[in-house]
């Protein structure tokens, strides 16, 4: 079975925490990984695969890495 790792941070971690072996089904993208566990895409604005900025549409494959950020406010 293939598996990704998801890493949620800040806000998004405490509602979605992060998981290490999460099944990856074939033709899997970010937002399709988003959806199964519940993270409406207003709530994502930083992607990352692999330590490497993507986009919701990109794919993933076995032994990927996702990193989901949400908005970060500063002052």
């Amino acid at each position: 079975m293939s598996c990704i790792e998801v890493k949620t941070f800040a806000t998004l971690n405490s509602l979605f925490p992060s998981v290490q072996d999460y099944p990856l089904q074939e033709g899997d993208r970010v937002l399709d990984i988003m959806a199964r566990i519940g993270i409406p895409p207003e709530k994502v604005t930083i992607i990352f695969i692999n330590n490497v900025h993507a986009e919701p549409e990109s794919p993933l494959k076995d032994g990927d890495v996702l990193g989901l950020f949400p908005p970060i406010g500063g002052g």
